[in-house]
């Protein structure tokens, strides 16, 4: 009996945590999607509007890649290509537009999803948004997806975030005399409640469902919101991280974020389906960074597959005909044969390039891939002026290097963020921070330079697509000494203030003088022909060169025009 009861309350559990959508769930081998469910693509991508035609062989590419499903607009902050970021910029010339993308996604066979922010801002005056708890927000947008639902009967899906890019929501410690005192946790759950009973009722005879995605709110406000939200018809779109942007390698993500195992666990137990978003491009062309390492974008799908209750997978920064390359190359082969090991899809996309070159080129992303990994990413937000600027070359000011820090006033920033990133709205850092910046700048810079060797070794054998490789070699090294460049800045800075520290003690002074040779010799060798100049000058008076290059003394006391005083509410 005993035995019975334990088998009985086994099946009990069993059935408790098995979600009903588990069933459903496709065959992982055989729908060309690497068993998901969903495979959502966005056409074009912020950085390359030219590529938004939806045309027939745009469309096609996709389908051949797996894509099941297709955002009808990038939705992006800045809205490129004049396209629509909330339900308000449904206009008639964008319905339109809609209309012709929607005819076309039949065509090919996708289903659409819409992608807005909501509720819109009132102003930019961060402590008067649109509020979820008036009356007359709550009306408008009940009126607008009632409108939005039978303008467009053919579009099922509906992807919103609640925070950030024009949408924004009252805090409980500001001014709104509705919201004051009450958590945002307790707000959220209603007003999404309401948006997915607005399209459930003006579709109730179809199967329709509301993707929330949690942008710029903390971990344990996501949490406590999903607790309270109505399971029926909602999903959630997660980042493979909870304290960072979507990147494509595991910092800091899938798995190993605790606060993104969390949320994907909970859904699972509840039968909320997860999709999760992936980037096969690290946002290009907006950095120095290309699509040349093919490991990394294998990892993160794998990630994905192995997370119990991810049903689909979104690309976060989209698909521009025109960049198709390596990465691209490995999602369509991990698309097409998931449970492939790395070696087996690697060697599949290297094959074209010939016998002897494939190996090469393996090695050469390998190294690529490295390189991505040793990046200092955790330093700052804004990578860009850290060396990825697409037209750093590897020069630097001979002013002392700093590094550019940002935060925005929202609950993950505020929270989780900080414990990713080094520096948020700090004015000083420890010297050891810039020392392990450039240190590991500079460890970048050298895995690139390998992979370089290798891109030269595969042009060698002549087999065939001899252009291409030279193109991801020439990239590769513009890259490699730009990173380089801006670790010798960080090394220099440094090196220069060990030498003003110990001018007084002759043996130090003279170590450290040594130091600051090797790093302007290695600043010639990566071509900055400025810094053969400086090396000359050291070489004739360090102790003078020292007060001219990289000196806090130097700096001078500068006033910027406070345009505060003219912006209205």
């Amino acid at each position: 009996m005993k035995r019975l009861f334990s088998f009985l309350l086994m099946l009990a559990m069993m059935a408790y945590f098995i979600p009903a959508y588990s069933q459903k769930k496709a065959d992982p081998l055989k729908n060309g999607r690497g068993g998901f469910e969903y495979f959502i693509g966005i056409v074009g991508n912020p950085s390359v509007v030219a590529d938004m035609k939806w045309d027939d062989k745009q469309l096609q590419d996709l389908k051949d890649l797996g894509v099941n499903m297709l955002q009808l607009s990038i939705a992006w902050g800045g809205k490129p290509g004049n396209e629509v970021l909330n339900l308000e910029d449904l206009d008639e010339e964008q319905i339109a537009k809609w209309k012709y993308r929607i005819k076309q996604a039949q065509k090919h066979g996708f289903k659409t999803i819409a992608h807005f922010g909501i509720p819109r801002m009132l102003n930019f005056d961060l402590y008067k948004p649109a509020c979820i708890l008036d009356p007359i927000i709550i009306e408008k947008y009940v009126s607008l997806i009632k409108n939005f639902m039978s303008t467009f009967p053919e579009v099922n899906d509906i992807l919103v975030y609640t925070y950030d890019q024009q949408a924004w929501i009252c805090s409980e410690f500001g001014p709104c005399e509705r919201c004051t005192g009450i958590p945002i946790s307790d707000r959220l759950p209603d007003f999404l409640n309401l948006l997915k009973k607005t399209m459930q009722d003006s579709r109730p005879e179809a199967q329709t469902t509301l993707w929330w995605k949690p942008w710029e709110l903390s971990k344990g406000q996501t949490i406590d919101i999903v607790k309270k939200i109505d399971t029926k018809g909602f999903g959630l779109m997660l980042n493979s991280s909870t304290s960072n942007e979507v990147y494509p390698f595991n910092d800091g993500s899938l798995k190993s974020d605790l606060g993104l195992k969390r949320l994907v666990q909970y859904a699972y137990e509840q039968g909320i389906p997860v999709v999760g978003e992936f980037d096969h491009t690290l946002y290009k062309p907006l950095y120095q960074i290309d699509d040349y390492f093919p490991r990394l974008v294998y990892e993160q799908m794998a990630g994905w597959k192995e997370m119990k209750g991810v049903i689909g997978v979104k690309e976060y920064y989209g698909f521009a005909p025109s960049t198709y390359s390596v990465n691209y190359s490995m999602l369509k082969a991990w698309m097409k044969a998931p449970d492939a090991s790395l070696d087996e899809l690697l060697a599949q996309i290297a094959a074209p390039y010939g016998k002897k070159s494939a190996p090469l080129m393996m090695k050469a992303w390998e190294y690529v891939a490295q390189a991505v990994e040793a990046y200092p990413w955790d330093v700052t937000y804004l990578i860009g002026p850290m060396g990825l600027d697409r037209n750093d070359k590897g020069e630097h000011s001979w002013d002392f290097v700093k590094i550019p820090n940002g935060t925005w006033n929202t609950p993950i920033w505020e929270s989780n963020r900080r414990a990713n990133f080094m520096l948020t709205d700090a004015k000083v850092a420890h010297p050891w921070i810039f020392e392990d910046a450039g240190l590991r700048l500079m460890d970048a810079a050298q895995l690139n330079f390998m992979a370089v060797e290798y891109f030269n070794q595969a042009i060698e054998q002549n087999e065939g697509m001899v252009e291409d490789i030279k193109m991801q070699r020439d990239f590769i090294r513009h890259t490699a000494r730009s990173l380089k460049g801006k670790g010798l800045h960080f090394a220099l800075t440094i090196a220069s203030q060990d030498a003003r520290t110990v001018h007084n003690d002759p043996a130090q002074f003279e170590k450290v003088c040594a130091r600051i040779k090797d790093l302007l010799q290695q600043d010639v060798d990566n071509g900055y022909e400025l810094a053969a100049v400086k090396l000359e000058e050291f070489n004739k008076d360090p102790k003078a060169w020292l007060g001219r290059n990289f000196s806090p003394l130097t700096w001078k006391s500068e006033a910027d025009p406070d345009w505060s005083i003219w912006i209205t509410p």
